[in-house]
């Protein structure tokens, strides 16, 4: 398993600094067969934001739509915020790496 910054290793996602607004879902802890996405620094245009989980851990994501397909954007909350971008997927490739980034399964 490749480390990520919220695998159990680097366990960022486990922080809790921010308060929670409560309305978005939170994805769980990595599963021990996660598998890790490949994120690039630069996404592939302007792009909008379809759906995201809670900001208030120090790692959040959010689904977004890019020139007509879809990508998973992390944001890691450091002094400057690191943001990385992977994917160039349909929508239905896109909603079911979404579901394995909720449920722990990818990172």
């Amino acid at each position: 398993m490749t480390t990520t910054p919220d695998t159990p290793s680097g366990d960022l996602d486990a922080r809790n600094e921010w308060p929670c607004p409560g309305i978005s879902p939170h994805p769980v802890r990595v599963t021990s067969e996660c598998r890790a996405l490949d994120w690039d620094a630069v996404p592939q245009g302007r792009y909008r934001v379809v759906e995201h989980t809670c900001s208030c851990r120090t790692v959040f994501y959010e689904l977004i739509s890019c020139c007509g397909l879809y990508m998973i954007h992390r944001v890691i909350r450091n002094r400057p915020p690191e943001h990385a971008f992977t994917g160039r997927w349909t929508l239905r490739e896109a909603r079911e790496i979404w579901r394995q980034v909720l449920t722990g399964q990818v990172r």
